[in-house]
């Protein structure tokens, strides 16, 4: 398989190495592989990591040959050989629906920035190395894969930020052990207002059976018990829990409110990470947030909130305003 990979990117004289990044992972002949996706000389600059696959694979040349498939050990090997890795400048986690993609899109505009958006190979990876007895091999692959992510490839790359999924704050104690000193960004929002916004259109946490409870640290009999709006409200009291203990133990954690907009959020998370941010970087996200985070094209209007289950928010407003008041304490 290894020898595939290497066959494959000699064989298109347009691909060098350093394009090439690990996505996906597949099982075959019950082991575990790696996909990799030709980056093609283009940045990462999609609101989410999936329409980069789905760009790069529509793009691919016909005349490949090979599968670009390799063993986990490959990745690792490649990423020891890596140069000009840039290492993570902040991750960044959040509670759904409280504008995370738009910061990462404000942080991408700059070529200085790499900004990673729900990267469903870091997914499976920390899934991975919750799911078996020994991590140690896919804690490897998870940070190998974001080595290579992480990559110099056009030679202004400064900055690394990964904007994880909502549930991978069950998973900080991981990252923080990988990754002692990286920043973490916690953003947050009023619950009705998440509510509201899944109750338009709801994600993968917000349905009950598409996550095994258990990521949230939810019982199968509590999650059986929840439905629609009552679920989400429950995911979203594990997810303020988990702020607060992050938040209280964690000096190198911030707390962020969606309300104070997404300038704002991102001069603080700039400032928190130890980057700078020039006036044109700012006059560039000031125009950029006028538009939809998920939808580029579209004007951004903020949405009137018509109606919530009240009933069910309560544990979570009280967690809420928790959050406020130790963001108040620690100076924020």
């Amino acid at each position: 398989m290894q020898q595939e990979m290497r066959q494959e990117i000699q064989q298109d004289d347009a691909a060098t190495p350093e394009e090439w990044i690990p996505y996906k992972l597949v099982q075959q002949e019950q082991q575990w592989r790696c996909l990799w996706l030709d980056l093609e000389g283009k940045r990462i600059a999609e609101p989410f990591f999936a329409d980069t696959i789905l760009r790069c694979r529509a793009n691919a040349p016909v005349k490949r040959r090979f599968p670009s498939l390799s063993s986990l050990e490959y990745l690792t090997d490649c990423a020891a050989a890596a140069t000009d890795v840039v290492a993570p400048s902040a991750f960044i986690f959040h509670v759904s629906r409280c504008g995370s993609t738009l910061v990462s899109q404000l942080l991408g505009l700059s070529e200085k920035n790499i900004a990673l958006s729900e990267v469903p190979l870091i997914d499976e990876l920390l899934r991975m190395s919750r799911s078996q007895a020994d991590s140690s091999g896919a804690e490897s692959a998870l940070k190998a894969s974001i080595a290579l992510l992480g990559r110099r490839r056009l030679g202004q790359e400064k900055h690394l930020f990964i904007k994880l999924d909502s549930w991978h704050v069950f998973f900080a104690g991981t990252l923080r052990r990988l990754y002692p000193d990286v920043p973490f960004v916690l953003l947050y929002r009023t619950p009705d207002e998440v509510v509201f916004s899944h109750q338009k259109r709801r994600g993968m946490q917000a349905v009950p059976g598409l996550l095994e409870p258990e990521l949230f640290g939810m019982s199968q009999a509590e999650s059986a018990s929840c439905d629609g709006d009552r679920y989400i409200a429950k995911v979203l009291e594990y997810y303020y829990s988990q702020f607060l203990l992050i938040a209280e133990k964690d000096d190198r954690s911030l707390l962020l409110d969606y309300r104070q907009g997404g300038i704002e959020i991102v001069r603080r998370l700039a400032e928190f990470s130890g980057v700078a941010l020039d006036q044109t970087e700012t006059a560039e996200m000031a125009v950029r947030s006028c538009f939809h985070a998920k939808y580029p094209e579209q004007g951004f209007a903020e949405e009137k909130k018509e109606s919530c289950a009240p009933a069910d928010l309560q544990t979570a407003l009280a967690m809420y305003a928790r959050l406020e008041q130790l963001r108040a304490k620690l100076g924020d």
